[in-house]
């Protein structure tokens, strides 16, 4: 554990003020929580967690080797890309091997998603079987009790199971993807969402309105009800936005922006269904990070309306993600995936501005 990089705390802690603004209120039961994926000075493959005291500004830096990171209790889970073990750090500083999540012999993968929450958490395990991968998705509590099994899918030579959502209304939702194939893409792509019923032990998977799909991309909000997915109109470019109102089972449909990019994803739905963020790109290729070809754009999808537009004018040269709407509901956070820092968007003009050195994770405590 290091304490010090006072350089990075002072500049971490004025911001901290900023993105806590944005996204709540702080009190005496948070802790703000960062991480930075190449931070200075640190040796090669390892990240820095910073936990931020929302009321005394104490802070504890902790160096990792670790990736994949998701605040699940009061605790951050990541994965060592090297050895592949999951591990939980806590905001004290300790760290551990992840006590009821880890890979088995056979596993070739594990994902999972958490409840919005953070009390709850599905993972899979995709594990190779003489006949192809079964994936086997189980549910606990943060803490490891109240375990179950959802799912057990395959063995199966083509397709896994991918977690999408965890959401308030104790919904599972996944797809059921070609193993392998979303590895090749920028943004997370879906072929053919499902969802279960966690609050019904009879019920079975279902597939979401008019799935399978193209290979596109999709969200759904962090209470459950509204399924936003894109839908490409040519291979030459643009997505038309459907979202539906699974409680209600009715859609609306938003054409496309009058801007062919070629590729989208990084879908957020607001939790009242109203709006829809997105990220649009072209001149994606697998070595295309450093050429300086790459343009990013984002897009507002107004339901009410039925119509989208650009949230910027000017292309983005690098990629500005979506990451959590503030608590407003003015602006959206943006993070980058190969770069350090948090961004945020005001969603009337249309001004970005950095707001944090490190990524932002989320609250332990809230």
């Amino acid at each position: 554990m290091r304490h010090g990089v006072w350089w990075l705390l002072l500049a971490l802690l004025a911001s901290a003020i900023v993105v806590g603004q944005a996204v709540a209120q702080p009190d005496s039961s948070l802790t703000e929580v960062y991480v930075m994926r190449t931070p200075p000075g640190a040796s090669a493959g390892m990240a820095r967690l910073i936990f931020i005291d929302s009321l005394t500004a104490q802070t504890t830096v902790l160096e990792v080797s670790g990736d994949r990171f998701a605040i699940v209790g009061g605790y951050v889970l990541y994965e060592d890309p090297a050895s592949g073990t999951i591990y939980r750090a806590w905001p004290d500083g300790r760290t551990e091997p992840h006590p009821f999540i880890q890979p088995a012999p056979e596993t070739r993968r594990i994902d999972w998603v958490v409840s919005p929450d953070r009390q709850w958490i599905a993972w899979t395990l995709a594990n190779q079987m003489d006949g192809g991968l079964q994936t086997i998705t189980t549910l606990a509590r943060a803490d490891g009790t109240q375990p179950r099994v959802l799912l057990t899918d395959g063995p199966d030579t083509f397709l896994r199971v991918v977690p999408v959502a965890l959401t308030a209304d104790q919904t599972f939702f996944f797809d059921r993807q070609p193993q392998g194939v979303g590895d090749f893409f920028f943004y997370r792509q879906y072929a053919a969402l499902h969802r279960l019923n966690l609050a019904d032990p009879e019920a079975q998977p279902a597939l979401l309105p008019y799935e399978p799909n193209c290979f596109c991309g999709g969200a759904v909000s962090a209470n459950g009800q509204y399924f936003a997915r894109l839908e490409q109109v040519s291979p030459a470019g643009g997505y038309d936005v459907r979202v539906w109102d699974l409680a209600a089972g009715v859609d609306v449909f938003a054409r496309s922006l009058n801007v062919n990019y070629q590729a989208a994803g990084a879908v957020l739905v607001a939790v009242d269904g109203r709006r829809v963020v997105y990220s649009l790109a072209n001149n994606l290729t697998v070595d295309s990070a450093a050429s300086g070809r790459e343009r990013f754009m984002l897009a507002l999808v107004d339901v009410t309306r039925g119509e989208q537009r650009q949230l910027i004018y000017n292309p983005l040269l690098v990629p500005l993600l979506p990451l959590d709407w503030t608590e407003d509901g003015s602006g959206v956070l943006l993070y980058n995936p190969r770069q350090d820092g948090t961004w945020k968007i005001a969603l009337e003009t249309g001004e970005v501005r950095q707001v944090a050195a490190a990524t932002w994770l989320g609250y332990i405590g809230r």
